[in-house]
């Protein structure tokens, strides 16, 4: 877990700085990278509970919804059934 988070602190941006591979890299702060993860975090969070409130309102509806939909559909295929027959 302590090297997990020594590599966490140790996170580089391509920004400014150099590397030996001649790439720009520049050393996030301890600061900003707490502000990154919890923007993150929030996001993730409001996004779950997004899709938990939809979720369950739509399966709380579904079987309602589900029965009304097979009774229609059922009556318009009866109909085109004795349409062909007639």
């Amino acid at each position: 877990l302590n090297k997990w988070l020594l590599k966490l602190q140790c996170a580089y941006l391509n920004t400014q700085g150099s590397s030996p591979s001649d790439t720009p890299l520049k050393r996030i702060d301890d600061g900003k990278f707490f502000i990154i993860i919890m923007r993150f975090l929030y996001i993730l969070r409001t996004t779950v509970q997004y899709f938990l409130v939809l979720g369950n309102s739509i399966f709380l509806h579904f079987r309602s919804i589900s029965i009304k939909l097979i009774k229609v559909v059922s009556l318009r295929f009866a109909m085109c059934i004795k349409s062909s027959i007639y």
